[in-house]
């Protein structure tokens, strides 16, 4: 790896690494907190994922330059093995953000309260999250993987990403830093399968939204129950 490409790696993270801590002293990194209650800022929450997406997209386009396409896919490696794996893979992150969100929302401190948010801004905010993780894992397990791949061997370049990846969740809750471990194993892993890395891409939207939006219809039947 180049002097100047480390640099920009190493530039890049520390930057979104200071700008992701102040989203969370701000209290606006993540739609639903730990108490079960949606963002009382709903649009800064929606800046920062934004400012997060272009500036993460921008230093990819940067590293990734002419290999952008090949790295988002290569359609070499789509064979029906490791197309049935991933398929059975995404079914069982589907299921575990579906229970996991469902124990959230049973668990919420205060059932009877809750910042309301319009229809629009959560129509607004999946499709910006979206976005955001399609640049974050176009960043970690696209261009920083292949790249430290290609230099160190792919052990140590899980091992880095894995934990440059936890680092950004240290001052999460100690459940979701324990959860980054496996599921950043997987996406890895996977990107290298595929020699590409849209499977992780898919893998974290498909989570984040899939944990989120069945919050979201859970909570919006419960708020149609204490209404009626």
């Amino acid at each position: 790896m180049q002097l100047t490409t480390t640099l920009l790696y190493l530039i890049s993270y520390i930057l979104f690494f200071v700008f992701n801590q102040k989203s969370i002293k701000g209290n606006y990194q993540r739609l639903i907190d730990d108490n079960g209650d949606f963002t009382s800022k709903p649009r800064q929450l929606l800046y920062a994922h934004f400012i997060g997406a272009i500036w993460l997209g921008f230093y990819s386009v940067i590293t990734l330059k002419d290999s952008f396409i090949n790295t988002l896919i290569d359609l070499q490696t789509i064979e029906i093995k490791n197309i049935l794996l991933y398929v059975l893979t995404l079914i069982v992150i589907l299921l575990i953000a579906l229970k996991e969100s469902k124990s959230a929302h049973e668990k919420k401190a205060n059932p009877e309260g809750s910042f309301q948010l319009s229809g629009f801004f959560f129509i607004t905010y999946f499709i910006t999250r979206a976005l955001f993780l399609f640049c974050y894992e176009l960043w970690f397990r696209g261009s920083l993987l292949f790249e430290t791949s290609s230099t160190m061997g792919r052990p140590l370049a899980i091992v880095l990403n894995i934990f440059l990846y936890v680092l950004l969740h240290v001052f999460n809750s100690r459940k979701e830093i324990l959860g980054c471990i496996p599921f950043g194993i997987t996406a890895c892993l996977f990107s290298f399968l595929f020699n590409a890395v849209w499977p992780a891409i898919l893998l974290h939207i498909a989570f984040s939204l899939a944990y989120e939006i069945n919050f979201y219809r859970l909570d919006s039947t419960r708020l149609k129950t204490l209404k009626s």
